[in-house]
């Protein structure tokens, strides 16, 4: 099985640093003991780029794309948009009937975002409708007007979304991940088990 070179770790929290960092599935963990219950050492085998299961390009688990921070490829946010701000203006609603909206809040705030932000989902939606038969693109945040995100989210500014498929199947967000770069997203994270994270610039 093709791989990179081992990667030698001392902890847990060593190789699961490792992997995360590489963005490549694990092919193979080798624990060392001193003791019955002290590990001296841990080896990480990486699946090589080529590697067979990588072979249609889906997203890792914490995989970037670019490899980079979100506020490097999309930019910081210049300020939390209210409805009543002037910014809010520039904002669109999404009414895309390929797209499912979870809207928990019943505001129709999942549906507001930029243009940019709009134009990459739209494209990303009709992805989806071509890769699955019966399945939707899902958006599960989109805009953010009540707080629930960090400091300096993109949320805030209606550039960032979380996305799954609908119905929701956890083992196509690699798969949904690769074909939201592919629709011009600029940036995409496959942040947790849950969802994929992806953002504009303005």
């Amino acid at each position: 099985m093709p791989r990179i070179g081992n990667i030698q770790v001392r902890s847990f929290a060593d190789a699961l640093a490792a992997i995360k960092g590489s963005g490549l599935p694990v092919t193979r963990l080798q624990m060392r003991y001193d003791s019955s219950t002290t590990i001296s050492s841990m080896t990480v085998d990486l699946a090589s780029e080529d590697f067979e299961a990588l072979a249609s390009d889906d997203l890792a688990l914490y995989q970037k794309v670019p490899n980079q921070s979100e506020g490097t490829v999309s930019g910081a946010i210049a300020g939390r948009i209210k409805r009543t701000d002037p910014e809010f203006n520039d904002l669109v609603s999404n009414i895309n009937t390929k797209i499912i909206f979870k809207d928990e809040e019943g505001t129709g705030a999942d549906r507001m975002m930029s243009g940019r932000l709009k134009t990459g989902l739209d494209a990303l939606a009709e992805s989806v409708s071509s890769q699955w038969a019966g399945v939707k693109l899902r958006v599960t945040e989109a805009w953010d007007e009540d707080n629930e995100h960090s400091g300096e989210s993109l949320h805030y500014e209606g550039r960032a979304a979380d996305i799954t498929t609908y119905p929701v199947d956890g083992a196509k967000l690699g798969r949904l991940g690769r074909l939201a770069v592919e629709a011009g997203l600029d940036w995409v994270y496959f942040e947790d088990s849950a969802h994929i994270h992806v953002s504009v610039t303005k």
